[in-house]
């Protein structure tokens, strides 16, 4: 798998399609690069897609793992600067690319339309965190004590478990979350990759004018796919930040957060054959 080497990182990506266009890609929690192979049928003759394993995930690592550098986090000009220097090795000819994300990943797509909106011809937004970041996962990344707590139940998975439960019987989380959770928090391991995605992600905070904007001004071509069900990020957030578009594309599914499906592929594949 090739493999990008910045300052602090090894960025590791998976390459598919055979398009003449490129499509970066940021998969969400507990995935890896090749997450989006499901949708490949649908983008591979547009674009070649370059699909990154994200921080604590798949084969991307940190030179700098120590918890005081994580707590630190991930600066959004920093994450810009080192795709900006991929763009410029690799593909030192393309002006501009094009964006896919999912969830968690949709943060690492708002950096790059933050900072180099200017190389940026579209964007699909799945299930986008970081438009209207989830109050949950903004508490117990950025606040002090809920941190400091949330690491310590790294270690006691009974209280996770309760936690969980707790989420799912309020309705603040629905099925497919609850058991996407339940096998990601299973281990010390994994729990210690929560932590460490939520706190090395909190820096990552977007003001959506700001971001709807260099949209606007740019000339991006967004398209915002939400699922109904959704109870992370509901198709309201989409709602309300089209309303700031120049030229919304929201399309909303009957469908929860799990939108990286077959389905997702034949809508897309119509989608852009149109």
């Amino acid at each position: 798998m090739p493999v990008f080497q910045t300052e602090s990182s090894s960025l590791h990506y998976h390459e598919y399609g055979s398009g003449d266009q490129i499509l970066l890609a940021f998969h969400g929690f507990g995935m890896r690069g090749t997450q989006f192979k499901v949708l490949e049928e649908a983008f591979e003759k547009k674009y070649t897609i370059i699909s990154f394993d994200l921080f604590f995930h798949g084969e991307t690592q940190l030179n700098d793992n120590s918890v005081q550098y994580i707590r630190k986090g991930l600066q959004s000009k920093l994450f810009s600067d080192q795709i900006d220097q991929f763009l410029i090795a690799k593909y030192p000819d393309i002006a501009k690319v094009s964006l896919l994300s999912y969830s968690i990943g949709t943060r690492m797509a708002l950096c790059l339309i933050e900072n180099l909106p200017q190389r940026i011809a579209e964007t699909y937004l799945i299930a986008p965190d970081g438009i209207e970041p989830n109050r949950l996962l903004r508490m117990g990344g950025a606040n002090y004590v809920v941190n400091r707590i949330f690491y310590k139940l790294v270690y006691s998975p009974k209280t996770v478990n309760f936690l969980l439960n707790s989420l799912l019987k309020l309705n603040y989380i629905d099925d497919a979350i609850h058991r996407i959770l339940k096998a990601e928090f299973g281990t010390t391991a994994t729990r210690l990759t929560c932590y460490n995605t939520i706190t090395y992600y909190a820096q990552l905070d977007f003001n959506r004018k700001q971001i709807a904007e260099a949209i606007n001004r740019h000339n991006i071509n967004c398209h915002l796919y939400f699922g109904k069900k959704d109870k992370l990020f509901p198709s309201k957030i989409g709602e309300r930040f089209s309303t700031l578009l120049n030229e919304p594309n929201i399309h909303v599914f009957d469908d929860g957060h799990e939108l990286v499906n077959a389905h997702m592929n034949n809508y897309l594949t119509t989608q852009l054959q149109q």
